[in-house]
């Protein structure tokens, strides 16, 4: 009758008391009991040993489900470096790199990045972008802040 869930449960209670007795070895070894040198004698840590069929408390421990998110998504706030949909509006120009695109918008310079149709988006268009602003995005363009564009029109 050993489940995933049960093996988790007493791998985790394992670890906690584990770490529990290596604080208070470390503990124990730096405390009051002496000078900390090795010739002497009250310094001698002690360790606690878990046991694998117990835990503190004698209940059972609840871990907690933390399954990881490989989804993107350009419109959730609580990731760093993300914000919501935006709307901006210029004319597209070359970056000081090769091959990248800025456009300044209300006194910002903005990187352009993402899926658009680059019938729309190139260097001299008047545009609009949709999107979001990604300061937290790594590019080589180096220069302004990441815009990440979801959809881009002519600008009429």
């Amino acid at each position: 009758m050993d489940t995933h869930t049960s093996r988790i449960r007493r791998i985790a209670n394992a670890v906690g008391l584990l770490t529990g007795g290596l604080m208070l070895a470390s503990l124990t070894a730096c405390g009051a009991g002496g000078s900390g040198s090795e010739d002497d004698p009250s310094a001698t840590p002690t360790t606690a040993v878990p046991s694998e069929s117990s835990t503190p408390t004698g209940e059972e421990t609840t871990v907690p489900d933390i399954s990881p998110s490989l989804e993107p998504s350009f419109e959730d706030s609580s990731k760093p470096g993300s914000a919501s949909q935006t709307t901006i509006t210029g004319t597209i120009a070359s970056g000081v790199e090769s091959g990248c695109l800025i456009l300044e918008y209300d006194g910002t310079v903005y990187g352009i990045y993402g899926s658009y149709d680059s019938s729309i988006v190139y260097a001299g268009a008047e545009v609009t972008l949709h999107g979001a602003v990604d300061s937290g995005m790594m590019t080589t363009c180096q220069q302004g802040t990441p815009f990440v564009v979801s959809e881009a029109e002519t600008a009429s």
